[in-house]
């Protein structure tokens, strides 16, 4: 964990700003500060979370933090009343109380249902645990601002709690406690010395730094040539309309530089904006939505050429496009941040060229280079006139990205010599001292001939990406590419292979984009 450094740090302290914003946090622990005061702390440091909050749902969420702070209040003056100096309750028994209809229940017995209803209110818990039990919980002004607190724990070493799967809503309510206990051992280690100063380094010092980074960085390394589209559905709000750059719900494989593609739903139902991903796709174990993306870069579309529902419907491109993945034959509903086919895109631009917009100021997707005029002769060739250059269209460099023939120290065998591993690839790779752990192992044949030659190859590699704590195998020879991937016992099962690609299916930009996903 790295340290704050103190000089800058203090610098800010002592500034009109510092002293505002430890000023504003002190209202937590405050007993006069009113539930009004406390709504405006959260709307001024998350302002994403409120920015089409109607004055109807503002008065809903003030009687529901009304309600959290009596049940909060009662739960501390019952701590109280057994003289526990510095009272705690410990979070899974408060969410016993909070959450049960019976109150007997254990809390592992609580319907994953009850969690997912839960979770939007987060924030406002948050709020009244800080006001009540300060030593132990932080006020949560982190929903649909998640990649702020990313990017301090990056930059500070800060070990976050791992982000827990969509639907296990269970973890996702569980969260909120250990980031707490992650922030608040950060604050001990840098002597932060109460509650004010810890929320003013994260909401006031550094989230304002990376801001300005982030916007830095928006305006001059944006890939030229976008790898992927998305579709993103949805309306504008009031905080939306004049929107050039924001949040919205998208895949959590978004990375920067991806187009988005918005269409807007009733009653305009067209679409009528194109965006780029400004930062790679952000899971979120708060939001109902759990994953978005940070856009800009808008290119309007006007409404006359917009692409409306039903010219949608009337293309004879989607009425034949298969099933798997047709946001319009879904109509779109539910279907923000699905992917958006290199075909699919075509389509989109031929039907706004149709209706007029000059398609030339819209973004191009990337198309895979042809890798196949290549004789083939012998393992070798395999490495390097077809996997090398793959892993290079792909931006992954040698001895950075991915590195070939590298020993992994594996001790000594019976005999007493050294059995040193030798994998043909290993990609996204780190070396510890003498120690190399890596995310994928590749191992290269000639030509496996049929499935006894492809079960040698799979022993060879696992023993080779088990040694490197590898989650993917890959093998390939002339012809395919054969991917295997950690199952939830922690094995790699033969009989499980994730995908099979052929090498002239990566010129489909597609292919080559779904495999790129499976090895990254």
């Amino acid at each position: 964990m790295k340290k704050i450094i103190k000089l800058h740090w203090n610098n800010y302290k002592n500034s009109d700003s510092g002293k505002d914003v430890i000023a504003a946090f002190d209202k937590l622990t405050n007993p006069n500060t009113t539930v009004e005061e406390l709504y405006e702390l959260a709307c001024r440091f998350d302002p994403e979370c409120f920015k089409n909050t109607s004055s109807k749902e503002k008065k809903q969420e003030l009687e529901a933090l009304g309600r959290i702070e009596s049940d909060v209040q009662w739960i501390w003056e019952e701590i109280n009343k057994l003289n526990q100096d510095g009272a705690y309750i410990d979070y899974k028994a408060l969410s016993c109380i909070l959450l049960n209809e019976n109150v007997d229940e254990e809390f592992d017995s609580i319907p994953q249902a009850t969690f997912k209803s839960a979770l939007g209110g987060n924030m406002m818990l948050s709020l009244m645990l800080s006001r009540y039990f300060p030593n132990y919980y932080i006020p949560n002004f982190f929903p649909m601002q998640f990649i702020y607190l990313k990017k301090i724990a990056e930059k500070y070493e800060i070990e976050l709690p791992g982000i827990p799967n969509r639907s296990d809503y269970r973890s996702r309510w569980l969260y909120y406690d250990e980031m707490c206990k992650a922030l608040n051992q950060f604050a001990e280690e840098n002597e932060l010395d109460s509650l004010s100063e810890l929320c003013a380094f994260l909401y006031g010092y550094e989230m304002e730094v990376i801001k300005e980074e982030m916007e830095e960085e928006h305006n001059k390394t944006i890939p030229e040539v976008p790898e992927q589209a998305w579709i993103l559905v949805g309306n504008y709000g009031e905080g939306e309309k004049s929107m050039n750059e924001g949040y919205w719900q998208s895949s959590p494989f978004t990375r920067k530089g991806d187009i988005m593609v918005f269409y807007e739903k009733s009653p305009v139902r067209k679409l009528n904006s194109v965006w780029i991903a400004l930062e790679d796709g952000v899971i979120e174990p708060f939001g109902h939505y759990y994953s978005y993306s940070y856009i800009g870069h808008k290119i309007e579309i006007p409404d006359e050429k917009a692409i409306s529902y039903a010219d949608f419907k009337t293309s004879d491109y989607f009425k034949n496009r298969d099933k798997k993945g047709n946001f319009v034959s879904k109509n779109f509903q539910d279907v923000s941040g699905w992917e958006v086919t290199y075909d699919d895109y075509a389509e989109i631009k031929r039907i706004l060229k149709e209706k007029g917009f000059d398609i030339s100021i819209l973004p191009s997707l990337y198309q895979p280079k042809r890798i196949l005029n290549v004789t083939i002769k012998d393992e070798k060739d395999v490495e390097n006139y077809l996997l090398k250059p793959l892993l290079k269209d792909m931006g992954w460099k040698f001895k950075v990205d991915y590195d070939q023939q590298v020993e992994f120290p594996a001790g000594h065998g019976t005999t007493g010599h050294r059995m040193d591993k030798r994998p043909d690839f290993i990609l996204h790779y780190r070396r510890y001292g003498k120690q190399i752990i890596t995310k994928v192992v590749i191992e290269v044949k000639y030509h496996m001939k049929n499935p006894k030659e492809i079960k040698e190859t799979f022993d060879q590699g696992v023993s080779y990406a088990n040694w490197g704590k590898a989650q993917t195998l890959v093998l390939c020879d002339e012809n395919q590419i054969l991917i295997y991937q950690l199952n939830s016992e922690g094995v790699f099962n033969f009989d499980k292979c994730t995908r099979t690609f052929h090498w002239e299916d990566l010129e489909n930009h597609d292919s080559f984009m779904e495999l790129k996903r499976l090895i990254s």
